[in-house]
């Protein structure tokens, strides 16, 4: 059951959106509702581009394989719910705003989806649905507005209970925990003015950690499940598809539990390459998969282009004693030209190779890091 305080939190961010929904007109594409998905370092609109991008690429991992019976807690405006439906054979989609349910409907209707159901109730409120079956149960880009971590617990072990032995729970667009004060010093940087004073751009990054009000998850937490949720037998952790480099891309995650009774975890590599090795390079791994056709392979903290100059930013926002504004720490980093690798031409080598590529981060993730682990494909029976 809710707490008082978890009630207040819900019914606060239920308002939120219910005021979004109510303000924003129609979309261009109904298929792509975009309100409320602005950005936090200009207040404005994410590029509809990007959040398209954004949208195929988690469809992309919901229909990897393909699920029959859905689940997902939290449907929004639809934006996954109508691309992944179609595919199954009988969908539940839930919501707490009532707003965001009518237009679902509405799309529904219009696109005859008749075998999805939909649910106005709370992430938590899952009782009747226990033993329901669903193969594939998806929270995304919800988890950041629940209370806590225990409200999430709960939410997690109610769908372990809906879903079926060997399914899955994605956990998409975490919001990442270690990297929580990168993200504060970036938005921070790029609106401070130049002649911001060093010591006042740290308490203005101090002051907008300490009143997020959006959930952080460490990924530790994640990983440790098997051990403390029952019925998750094993998590797949892997950083966000999609070229854009945006908040989206750089500071959040997606998640996969793997229920009791799934396929096992394939191989781990025996030895890992270094990511800092010329070996190790897309390129270079190309050549090799090609040539040898490993079973596995790994690269352990492979620089992250995508986070290298907002985690150099915090470090010399943190230790550098020489640098007195914003300007001159922009400065510093353009001398410092972080460097690093796009995750994406790793998983450019899917598309070449007969490779699944998991990109995940390296430790706990605070310093944008990330390992890469390469595992062939099994070829179907009777096929070369």
């Amino acid at each position: 059951m809710e707490t008082v305080e978890e009630k207040a939190h819900l019914l606060h961010w239920r308002a939120l959106w219910s005021d979004v929904y109510g303000r924003s007109g129609p979309p261009r594409d109904p298929a792509l509702h975009l309100a409320g998905w602005t950005s936090s370092y200009t207040g404005m609109p994410i590029r509809e581009a990007e959040m398209k991008e954004w949208v195929e690429r988690t469809v992309e991992r919901l229909l990897d394989p393909a699920p029959r019976r859905l689940l997902e807690i939290g449907c929004g405006t639809g934006m996954l719910l109508l691309r992944v439906a179609p595919h199954c054979a009988a969908a539940t989609a839930m919501d707490f705003s009532p707003e965001a349910l009518a237009y679902v409907r509405g799309r529904l209707d219009e696109e005859g989806l008749s075998h999805v159901t939909l649910l106005q109730r709370t992430a938590d409120d899952l009782t009747e649905l226990g033993g329901a079956g669903f193969d594939l149960v998806v929270l995304n880009s919800v988890v950041q507005y629940f209370p806590d971590t225990g409200y999430l617990l709960r939410v997690l072990a109610g769908a372990a209970a809906a879903a079926a032995p060997g399914g899955r729970i994605f956990l998409g667009d975490l919001r990442s925990l270690p990297l929580l004060e990168a993200f504060h010093a970036s938005v921070q940087l790029q609106q401070a003015d130049a002649a911001t004073p060093l010591g006042e751009l740290r308490e203005r990054v101090q002051a907008a950690a300490e009143q997020e009000r959006e959930l952080a998850i460490d990924p530790a937490l994640i990983a440790a499940l098997p051990g403390t949720l029952p019925g998750v037998g094993r998590v797949e952790i892997q950083l966000k598809r999609g070229r854009a480099r945006n908040e989206l891309t750089r500071f959040r995650y997606d998640a996969v539990l793997h229920l009791a009774g799934g396929a096992p975890a394939g191989p781990e590599p025996e030895s890992w390459l270094k990511g800092s090795d010329p070996e190790a390079a897309p390129a270079a791994l190309r050549r090799r998969l090609a040539a040898e056709a490993p079973a596995v392979l790994g690269v352990r903290r492979v620089p992250n282009a995508r986070l290298a100059a907002e985690v150099e930013a915090l470090r010399l926002l943190r230790e550098d004693g020489t640098l007195e504004t914003a300007g001159e720490l922009q400065a510093a980093l353009r001398r410092a030209h972080p460097g690093g690798v796009e995750p994406e031409e790793f998983w450019s080598l899917e598309r070449e190779l007969p490779y699944r590529v998991e990109i995940r981060w390296a430790g706990d993730g605070a310093a944008g890091d990330y390992d890469v682990l390469l595992r062939r494909r099994e070829a179907a029976p009777g096929t070369p």
